[in-house]
Formats: C-alpha cells, sequence, structure tokens
C-alpha cells in the first residue's frame, strides 16, 4: 500500500474516513505473550468519538482523573491507560494517560515520583515533532499526564495495514524524529522507547514523537520491574537490554531499527520468546537492507547500519548527526535518481 495516510477511497465507509488514537506502551514484561504473538493478528483499535470539540459541551463522563473528566479510553498497555478527557478548566479536549505498574506501596510511591520527574521533564520540551505535555500530577487513582490529542496514526499501526513510504518518505519521516531527539537530547532528556508505536503521523510526512520519560520509569532498579519492563524489546539498544547506562546513542539505535523497518517491511531481528529476541538484537547478523530487496539505496541502508551497531561508540554519537546524515542523502545524487525515477513516464 502507498505511502498516503488518509486520503480514502470516495466509496469508503465514512466512518473510517478518520483514525484517532494515543498510543501507549505496547510491551512489558507481564504481557509478553502479546508482544511475541505476530502482529499481523493484532488489529488496530476503533476511532473513538472527540467528546466536546466545537461545542465545548460536556458529554457523560466515564470517570474522573484529578480535574479530567474521562470521555473514551484511547488505548491500553503495559505501563498504563490513555483516555480522552475533558479539561473543564480551560475548556478543551486533552489526551490523558495514567500509570498502571503493579508494585509495593513503597515501590509504587517511588516509582509515582519518578513518573512524575519524568513528566516535568518532557512538559520543558517544546518542539513541532514531540507532542506537547499540558499537564502531570498525582490523583487519587494515581499519576497522570495529560498531552495534546492527536488526530492521525502511529507507525505501528500504519505498518499493520500494510502501508509503507518510500526511500525518500522514510528518510524525511525519520530525519524529522532524529531532530526531534536532537532537541531532547540538547535538554537532558533521553526517550529511551522510540519505536513505531510511539511516532505518530499527524501528516503525511509530520511525525510526532510520544511517551518521553515513561520508559525511564520502568527502567529504574525496582524489584517487580526487573528485565524488559516496557519497550517492546525488538527496538532497545543492547545496553539497554544488559541493563547498562544508556544516553542518546541508545536512542540512535532504537530510530535505526525504525529506519530498517520501514525500508523492508519487517523487523532485523525475529524470536517466539523474550530471551530469544534478545539473543537476536546482541548476537544474530543483520541482513543489510539493500540486500533484502535490491529497490533500497544502498547509501540509506549504510545509514541504517551504522545506527545500528551494537556497539555505542560505531553508532552516529548523536540524534543530530544522524539527522544531517539523513539529510545530506535526501539531497545526494542517489536520491535525485529515485526521484527522476519516480517521475519518469510508465
Amino acid at each position: 500500500m502507498r505511502w498516503n495516510l488518509f486520503r480514502r477511497a470516495e466509496s469508503a465507509d465514512a466512518s473510517d474516513s478518520t483514525f484517532e488514537t494515543t498510543v501507549v506502551d505496547d510491551v512489558a514484561a507481564a504481557r509478553m505473550a502479546q508482544a511475541t504473538a505476530p502482529e499481523g493478528a493484532v488489529a488496530p483499535p476503533p476511532a473513538p468519538v472527540l467528546a466536546g470539540v466545537g461545542t465545548g459541551i460536556e458529554s457523560e463522563s466515564i470517570g474522573h482523573v484529578g480535574r479530567y473528566a474521562l470521555k473514551t479510553v484511547l488505548g491500553k498497555g503495559g505501563l498504563g491507560t490513555v483516555y480522552a478527557a475533558w479539561d473543564p478548566l480551560l475548556s478543551r479536549t486533552v489526551a490523558l494517560k495514567t500509570l498502571h505498574i503493579d508494585a509495593d506501596p513503597a515501590a509504587r510511591e517511588s516509582l509515582d515520583a519518578l513518573f512524575l520527574n519524568e513528566a516535568r521533564a518532557a512538559a520543558g520540551l517544546s518542539h513541532p515533532h514531540i507532542v506537547t505535555v499540558f499537564d502531570a500530577g498525582p490523583s487519587d487513582t494515581g499519576v497522570y499526564i495529560a498531552m495534546e490529542r492527536l488526530q492521525g496514526q502511529d507507525l505501528r499501526h500504519l505498518l499493520l495495514q500494510g502501508v509503507r513510504p518510500g526511500p525518500i518518505e522514510a528518510a524525511q519521516v525519520v530525519r524529522r524524529v532524529a531532530d526531534a531527539l536532537a532537541y531532547a537530547h540538547r535538554k537532558g532528556v533521553v526517550h529511551c522507547d522510540v519505536k513505531p508505536a510511539n511516532i505518530f503521523m499527524t501528516g503525511r510526512m509530520h511525525p510526532k514523537v510520544l511517551d518521553f520519560g515513561i520508559a525511564r520509569v520502568a527502567h529504574r532498579d525496582v524489584p517487580a520491574l526487573e528485565g524488559v519492563a516496557a519497550g517492546s524489546p525488538f527496538y532497545l539498544a543492547p545496553e539497554q537490554m544488559d541493563g547498562r547506562s544508556v544516553d542518546r546513542r541508545s536512542d540512535v539505535y532504537s530510530l535505526g531499527v525504525v529506519l530498517y523497518e520501514l525500508l523492508v517491511g519487517r523487523k532485523p531481528f525475529e524470536g517466539k520468546s523474550l530471551e530469544e529476541i534478545m539473543a537476536a538484537v546482541k548476537t544474530a547478523e543483520v541482513v543489510p537492507a539493500h540486500r533484502v530487496s535490491p529497490k533500497i539505496p544502498l547509501g540509506l541502508s549504510v545509514i541504517a547500519g551504522r545506527a545500528m551497531a551494537r556497539d555505542p561508540d560505531q553508532r552516529y554519537p548523536s540524534a543530530r548527526h544522524l539527522s544531517m546524515e539523513l539529510r545530506h542523502w535526501v539531497d545526494s545524487a542517489e536520491a535525485r535518481a529515485l526521484r527522476n525515477d519516480a517521475r519518469a513516464p510508465v
């Protein structure tokens, strides 16, 4: 399927014309069975009704978190639930995420504090390709984070639907994500969970990065959360799996895996269990993208391969460097030849 995110055939059902969701973590240790199941078997959730838009009138609530009136469930994952919620103070609809982690009271109190610290850091980020965080705080039902409500689809759902970008489009989307990560890194925020489900497409070439800092909470040294507790293991850098320190190069690795998947149409690693996936990430040979398909440009394949290097010192030193490499490739003779071929008459 062509990289056409929002256009539908005129005969299509009008209810399918727009997909609205906010993505949550799609893998946790407690839900490994879901993570290792064939992704093609996962159906995207139905498009919820956006309550209160245009009228400012609240529809019936399904509950409250703090001052926010919950309207519909947008998604559930290993770490939380995301709701469409109404903010009566500012008269606007938001996406509200609650944190759900099983831990003893002392550990939970520590996790809640970490979650709020990370949310505050994310709230300090202002970038066109990063979701805007409005508010975060504690409530009777646990801590929450309120963010802008997005319309579109995340890359995970697009890939499940068979939507594929061309090489130039993939490079442009990933470059913009790299720009967003570079900005966050300059602010001292490392994402730690870059994956297709956390890259939300609000337009054909307009990604928004979600969930900054949430994975950092899950990877803290808490007994109830030992091991790979959040984030899809297919995208975690080897040092994350080993419990070693992470830095901006860990995000570069994960984004390299995303680029590879956009180019090839499948993940570079396979496994039927968490152990098999971890072993593949650490030791399995990765077939370069251009060898999987001759249609994939060599230059772009090389960029993805370097970003995915197992040794952090062999990767691009920062997301900014990755962005620059992608920008240079888009302006290269190889990319120009692709454009000329696309314009050539059939």
